[in-house]
């Protein structure tokens, strides 16, 4: 890993600047390696993707006042921002999930997630749970609700790249007291597209009456009446949403 004795080894750390490490010269004799550790810090690369200019710049006002932050560009669209993001490789971007262009939410975030060495932190309206869960497992490394103070965005982007911050926004992370597993949800999807019990039973390659059965478990669980409350509860928290928004 480094280099001969005497001689620099460098390394390029994504958030942290360059790393230079050197033998000590002289040094006692020793089972480990020596070394001198020098970081030279840079500014944290931003690329700001929003289409509301009001609060593009509010953000942009917000995050020029801070030294280690530097914005290196900005886009209202998902096409040009992904073309920017892709040329530019930020180190975080602050990415709104409804904007013009030809990608949806969903389809954007894995984009965007598949930039190297590259933190996405989503700026969003959307509350729900369902919904930002979701987000949260396509890969983003945070989720901020825009009624956030501009203090808040700053400090989660600068907490990204450490990975000291809390990855969901404090408005919008709501312990909740039903817990589902991960076959209730997917569940739960399928109600919210308005799939009957037969279309879900070929999706999921069992009987109709299994997923009756499986039905009034969760209505149960949830405490509601029947299938038609079910499927208003699965849509009102946000289950499919993201899906549903691809296909506009």
């Amino acid at each position: 890993m480094l280099g001969p004795s005497g001689c620099p080894s460098i390394f390029c750390l994504p958030c942290f600047g360059i790393l230079i490490f050197a033998h000590l010269p002289g040094a006692l004799p020793c089972p480990y390696n020596v070394v001198f550790l020098f970081g030279i810090e840079h500014s944290m690369r931003l690329l700001i993707v929003e289409d509301h200019e009001v609060t593009r710049d509010g953000i942009c006002l917000a995050i020029s006042r801070e030294a280690e932050l530097e914005i290196v560009g900005t886009a209202d669209n998902s096409d040009a921002a992904l073309a920017l993001a892709r040329e530019l490789r930020p180190d975080v971007i602050l990415l709104d999930l409804h904007l013009p262009g030809s990608l949806g939410p969903k389809s954007m975030v894995q984009a965007f997630c598949e930039i190297p060495d590259c933190r996405i932190v989503v700026f969003s309206n959307e509350h729900r749970q369902a919904f930002i869960d979701v987000v949260m497992k396509l890969g983003a490394a945070a989720y901020l609700l825009k009624s956030e103070p501009s203090r808040v965005v700053i400090e989660t982007i600068r907490g990204v790249c450490s990975k000291d911050t809390n990855p969901v926004s404090p408005l919008a992370a709501r312990p909740s007291t039903i817990k589902l597993t991960e076959a209730e949800r997917q569940l739960l999807e399928l109600f919210a597209h308005g799939l009957k019990y037969q279309d879900i039973a070929d999706k999921r390659f069992t009987t109709q009456s299994t997923v009756r059965k499986q039905c009034d478990l969760l209505l149960e669980k949830l405490g509601l009446e029947n299938r038609e409350a079910l499927i208003a509860w699965a849509a009102k928290n946000g289950y499919g949403s993201l899906d549903r928004e691809e296909g506009k």
